[in-house]
């Protein structure tokens, strides 16, 4: 009986193993060569990154444009920029990035798994299940992208070194593991503390606090005052870790988007709360692709994992309330880290603006690494096959399920998949690209212009043989995209030569061509590739529009449009033989101009608006300048009256998004034709 009791336990390690190594080698192949059709704008920031702190010699390069406040520390970008010293910042990077992110993954679940003592096979299966990239959603998000995947990491060693200094007896073992667990809280709390504190910080102190109780209860001969300890170290690394954060920050330009958290009024709240098992289902692959017959081998297939992922949920729950009753060890404090994480993410999930709920599937890649970590709680716990057979066999049922998904997560999912998003879309990315990529370099184009989605992956995609920068279309003329991006692309000196702006059929109707041919002149050329249009100029006249380079050493002038914004007069064009201008008359008060919003350099600058007004003792016109989004003003003057021009002077300390406003006091008529910055040199602040 013992022998075949071994040989059963040797043939399921052998067959575990022999899952890791074929999920392990699919996984190499998606992070190579599958993962070339998914590959997007997003996925390319930090090999953009790379390449800028190579360039600029500088780990936070000065024009980078951070967003929230996410600082890159110990990110993918940091396994690419030692690689530029032998390869261009393409997608071979990417790749090794991706494998070294991969690598500290799938080593930081064992090592953490090792804490929960379980057995070797049941140890290699986790890693199995965890290498086979569960579904395409989570696949994208640990291994493509990786952008959860560095989350996951180094939550894994986080946990690991935390637990192993409260549970040695040794105080040198001791030492070393709060070092090492001092310099892991203050490399992921350096980038961003507020994110660090919701997806690490808050669920690590409580599952400490909670596993002190557990200790006091049980009399553990565990030294209790390793728990205190433990928690100055964490406090002291955050606090070293905030400081470093601000400090990087003062140096750097930060875009406001998601982490500027509102909270939501009660209806959008249940809207979202409506949406998140729709969310949770993308996450594991649960997701039936519609229209499938449910008889099909497609059909079941999908039950079976819409099953599983129902499955999940119920054990996730089952398991906790088994923890919080008796559990003990590394159990306890992995599933209260798990719930609390995963609890928090929840509530600002639902009640804040963080998650964009217009696509529910995306937002829910907040959710990603703490229902990983319920996932690999629940897969680790103890299976009582005599006394909780239904318990054992449906979480073996899950493993199994998930083990075997390498193929749908890396080879039939992509992120239109019915495994992912829930659409079904072609994988055609890679050759729509390379086609165009091709096109782009027999006509000897190397530098151009394109909307987000259509110009980081070209960069990367082509080994920077064609460089393309984002932008947005801002009222009538194409504008640089901060978003991940650095000021430096945008500006004439970036590239000598012809430039281009790419457009799809659609974002081209968007330009008012008039009011750009106005600042720039006509392309030389045009092209067309597909559903692209390609609009040529012989120099980088591009970079010349207004509010591409946020230093403005040379003057810039924004004109009123018919686009600009206003919200007192109208737009008038062809005024007196001026040209187009927004007119106030006599008795209409309010904002004449407001905006542009453009991005602004530290400096001082002369602000000079292209204003005419009558003569009014009271004041007929109100000029000022301030800054979003707290509205900060940096000068202010109400003038009698304007001969045709008013100067403002301004001074910035730190980079700022300023807007131009122009108030109509009803008192006299009010004509305005634009508004010009200009940096003032030093020679001018020398004369002063």
């Amino acid at each position: 009986m013992k022998l075949l009791a071994d040989h059963l336990k040797n043939s399921r390690l052998q067959i575990v193993i022999l899952l890791l190594i074929f999920n392990a080698c699919l996984l190499v192949w998606y992070i190579f060569f599958g993962y070339q059709s998914d590959f997007h704008s997003d996925s390319a920031a930090k090999v953009l990154l790379a390449r800028e702190i190579v360039e600029m010699g500088d780990y936070f390069p000065d024009d980078w444009n951070y967003v929230n406040g996410d600082l890159f520390v110990l990110f993918g970008h940091a396994f690419i920029v030692p690689l530029l010293a032998f390869m261009p910042a393409g997608y071979t990077a990417h790749a090794i990035s991706g494998l070294i992110s991969a690598s500290l993954i799938l080593s930081g679940i064992w090592f953490l798994i090792g804490i929960l003592e379980v057995s070797l096979s049941r140890r290699l299966l986790i890693v199995a299940i965890i290498a086979a990239g569960i579904s395409g959603f989570m696949a994208e998000n640990l291994y493509g992208q990786v952008s959860y995947g560095a989350i996951v990491y180094q939550t894994c060693f986080i946990i690991y070194f935390s637990f192993l200094f409260i549970a040695v007896d040794n105080r040198t073992s001791r030492g070393l593991l709060g070092a090492v667990t001092f310099v892991l809280i203050v490399l992921v709390f350096w980038s961003n503390p507020q994110r660090a504190f919701a997806f690490i910080g808050l669920p690590l102190i409580l599952a400490i606090l909670w596993y002190r109780l557990k200790i006091v209860k049980s009399h553990s001969g565990i030294e209790r005052r390793s728990v205190w300890q433990l928690c100055v170290i964490l406090f002291a690394g955050a606090m070293v870790a905030t400081l470093l954060h601000n400090w990087a920050l003062t140096g750097a330009n930060n875009v406001l988007g998601a982490g500027y958290a509102r909270w939501l009024p009660y209806d959008e709240m249940m809207r979202n709360l409506g949406f998140l098992l729709k969310g949770y289902l993308a996450i594991f692959g649960g997701m039936p692709s519609p229209n499938n017959a449910v008889m099909s081998m497609a059909g079941l297939y999908d039950a079976t994992r819409l099953g599983v992922a129902l499955l999940l949920l119920v054990l996730i729950a089952y398991q906790v309330v088994v923890v919080f009753r008796r559990g003990q060890g590394a159990n306890v404090f992995l599933g209260i880290f798990s719930l609390t994480a995963c609890m928090t993410v929840l509530f600002l999930q639902v009640t804040t603006t963080i998650p964009d709920m217009t696509d529910p599937v995306g937002a829910s890649r907040y959710l990603v690494p703490s229902l990983f970590f319920l996932l690999v709680f629940v897969l680790a716990q103890p299976l009582d096959w005599y006394n909780k057979p239904l318990v054992a066999f449906g979480t073996m049922s899950l493993a199994a399920v998930f083990v075997t998904s390498a193929i749908p997560s890396f080879v039939k999912s992509d992120n239109g998949s019915n495994l992912n998003w829930g659409l079904s879309v072609e994988r055609k990315a890679e050759n729509l690209f390379e086609g165009l990529r091709i096109f782009l370099a027999d006509n000897g184009l190397r530098y151009g212009y394109a909307s987000y989605w259509n110009a980081g992956i070209l960069s990367v995609m082509s080994d920077e043989e064609a460089l393309v920068r984002q932008i947005i279309f801002d009222r009538g003329l194409p504008v640089p995209m901060r978003h991940l991006s650095s000021n430096r692309w945008y500006r004439s000196s970036a590239w000598q030569g012809e430039a281009f702006f790419l457009f799809t059929k659609q974002e081209a109707d968007l330009v008012d061509w008039e009011l750009l041919q106005s600042y720039i002149g006509k392309p030389e050329r045009e092209l067309v590739y597909g559903n692209f249009r390609i609009f040529v100029f012989d120099r980088n006249e591009p970079s010349l529009l207004p509010g591409w380079d946020t230093r403005y050493d040379s003057p810039m002038t924004f004109l009123a449009t018919k686009r600009s914004l206003t919200r007192a007069g109208r737009f008038v064009e062809g005024y007196d033989s001026i040209g187009s201008v927004l007119v106030a008359e006599k008795s209409e008060i309010g904002p004449l101009h407001f905006g542009p919003y453009v991005n602004v350099d530290p400096g001082k600058y002369r602000v000079t608006f292209l204003v005419s007004s009558d003569y009014n003792e009271s004041g007929s016109v109100r000029l000022d300048v301030v800054a979003l989004p707290d509205q900060k003003l940096f000068a202010e003057e109400t003038f009698n009256f304007s001969d045709g021009t008013r100067e403002l002077s301004i001074e910035l300390d730190e980079p700022r998004t300023l807007e131009f406003r122009v108030w109509a006091l009803g008192r006299e008529k009010v004509v305005f034709r634009g508004v010009t910055i200009e940096r003032v040199s030093d020679h001018e602040r020398g004369l002063e």
